[in-house]
């Protein structure tokens, strides 16, 4: 493979190897004329004494300006393998998408010994077997705490993660975290609008209803890579390694926020590799930063050795520490909402509710005259968002959730 189409391919797909990461980078089309056919990405860790997590994707080529089909993982099986020859099946999850390109596989890896030796293997009808380096496992140590440091003008804050090693060997940690967060309507309505005839009639809301649309949650998973050593260090200890920067404005510290932190250990190559992927997919390596092209993961094709293999598959232990935040504790959210006031017709007769609907606006509760009274005639308008948070919310209650 010429050097310019090895350098292009690498530059573009590293990106999608982080593990649990979301780099759905789309190259220019005319970067990639003449990559013939797509590429195997594959994502995910063996955890022992856990839960193995593995993502197939695929690059997308562009031939003559035009995208390729990507990769069929139909009928793709998963399986994760001992040095002793033990072998360990793998089942595809149920939230796995009708998107055949991209699936995702789960193998239960809570009994492998900590003393063995795996690797991932996987078979792509059409395409062959894939099989990553037979590796020790790597112990991860606890994390010590999960920390935070707030901008002095209190407009981000800063999560850290914080952990040692008692051994007299450097520590290499990957980190990733998922994060949940409960957050309100910023401002409770009472009314709710709907359209008929040309006009808009108001309704009052219901407890239930009330609460449905004020209280929600949400959950995120890092997308970023985040890696440390302590090899140029005197100790082993990584003190505050930067994990997530919140905004003030963010919803996410608007009520209570959980950060839940899994920690992994490598080895020094697969520090490397996940060294090497950061630099060239965040621009930011410096002069003496590896190209990406020498960036290469330790899977290979047993079935065509010469295919281009996106991923690395690094075997540890893993490590999780939660931590819980309420908006009192951090006092840096920034409200944005407001509210106007608009009676239904205007002075020149027009339906000011009707046009307020049809752009958007909600209702908030109707406006009280100066003897305590509502003016039916006479209500509150404020963004959608505002009053009703299942706009941003895509998550319920979690099991752990430490307020009713």
């Amino acid at each position: 493979m010429p050097r310019r189409l090895s350098y292009i391919i690498t530059v573009c797909l590293m990106a999608f190897v982080a593990a649990g990461c979301v780099y759905d980078f789309v190259p220019d089309a005319g970067e990639l004329q003449g990559l013939e056919k797509p590429l195997v990405v594959i994502e995910g860790d063996i955890i022992v004494g856990g839960e193995t997590t593995v993502v197939l994707k695929s690059t997308q080529p562009v031939i003559g300006g035009v995208e390729q089909e990507s990769i069929s993982y139909y009928g793709t099986t998963v399986w994760v393998e001992g040095e002793d020859g033990q072998v360990y099946n793998g089942w595809r999850t149920h939230d796995s998408n009708d998107d055949s390109s991209v699936m995702t596989f789960k193998v239960n890896t809570s009994s492998l010994s900590t003393e063995g030796r795996f690797r991932l293997c996987v078979s792509v009808p059409g395409r062959g077997e894939y099989k990553s380096a037979f590796k020790a496992v790597a112990i991860s140590p606890q994390i010590d705490s999960i920390s935070y440091v707030m901008a002095p003008d209190r407009s981000t804050v800063e999560f850290d993660v914080s952990t040692h090693d008692d051994s007299s060997e450097p520590l290499y940690c990957k980190w990733t975290f998922v994060e949940d967060w409960e957050s309100f309507a910023e401002i409770t309505p009472m009314l709710r609008a709907e359209k008929g005839n040309g006009d808009v009639y108001m309704y009052e809301l219901s407890d239930s209803d009330i609460k449905e649309r004020t209280r929600c949650y949400s959950k995120a998973e890092s997308k970023d890579i985040y890696i440390a050593t302590t090899e140029a260090l005197s100790q082993n200890v990584i003190s505050r390694s930067k994990l997530n920067v919140v905004a003030a404005t963010d919803r996410r510290v608007s009520s209570t926020y959980c950060i839940t932190v899994m920690q992994t250990a490598m080895d020094k190559e697969a520090y490397g590799y996940w060294e090497g992927v950061k630099a060239s997919i965040s621009g930011t390596g410096g002069l003496f930063a590896p190209m990406p092209n020498e960036v290469r993961g330790n899977i290979v094709s047993t079935t065509f050795p010469e295919e281009t293999v996106l991923g690395y598959i690094n075997v540890s232990t893993m490590t999780m520490k939660r931590a819980i935040y309420t908006s009192m504790q951090l006092m840096m959210y920034s409200t944005v909402c407001g509210m106007a006031s608009y009676k239904r017709l205007d002075d020149e007769g027009m339906n000011q509710w009707y046009n307020l609907y049809m752009n958007g606006l909600k209702p908030v509760e109707f406006v009280m005259d100066d003897n305590g009274n509502r003016n039916t005639d006479e209500v509150w308008w404020t963004t959608e968002a505002c009053v009703d948070c299942r706009v941003f919310s895509n998550s319920t209650r979690p099991d752990f959730w430490p307020y009713e």
